[in-house]
């Protein structure tokens, strides 16, 4: 029911194994079968959560390794409720800019004891460079800024037009 691009256009997947799949994959582009052609869909949509730290895995809030698969689902926003020290996580939801367009996607942060709870130091931990430091909405990949600081050196390309062509690999018919 579900294909990558960035993969393999002739495999397809179930919900749950597209999902995992991709687990360290986060900025493939996915399609679901409409069962005439395949629709655009993304990641974030069929439910996938980037966990910070833990080597993407969630925050080990107790000594069942798997006791988070247990927990009971928010009913307004359909992500798991986490417990941890500091009550319940939800997630996050955060623009990941790439060089092969924008990605959003669902963060939860580490929360555990003695860990620097500072977001924007585990966006950087997880290489990716938050366009805040307070309200992190925005982040940068260093592909993609490699790519940027490529292009002004030399093609002269302004911020402005490399931003316009990340919206256009994202969406060519509808840029942000």
């Amino acid at each position: 029911k579900f294909c990558c691009l960035t993969c393999s256009r002739n495999q397809t997947f179930c919900h749950s194994c597209i999902v995992n799949a991709h687990q360290f994959l986060p900025f493939h582009k996915v399609q679901e079968w409409s069962g005439k052609y395949f629709n655009n869909t993304s990641l974030e949509e069929l439910g996938f959560i980037w966990h910070m730290g833990h080597g993407r895995q969630p925050c080990p809030f107790s000594d069942d390794m798997h006791a988070w698969e247990n927990i009971p689902m928010d009913t307004e926003a359909d992500f798991p409720l986490m417990e941890t020290v500091h009550g319940p996580t939800i997630p996050t939801k955060l623009t990941i800019v790439h060089s092969t367009g924008m990605f959003l996607h669902n963060i939860i942060w580490c929360s555990c004891p003695g860990v620097d709870c500072q977001q924007y130091l585990q966006l950087l931990k997880a290489k990716l460079f938050p366009a805040s430091t307070t309200q992190l909405q925005t982040a940068f990949t260093f592909d993609v800024l490699n790519h940027f600081l490529s292009d002004a050196l030399e093609c002269k390309t302004s911020a402005s037009s490399f931003f316009e062509k990340i919206c256009s690999m994202t969406n060519n018919c509808f840029p942000v």
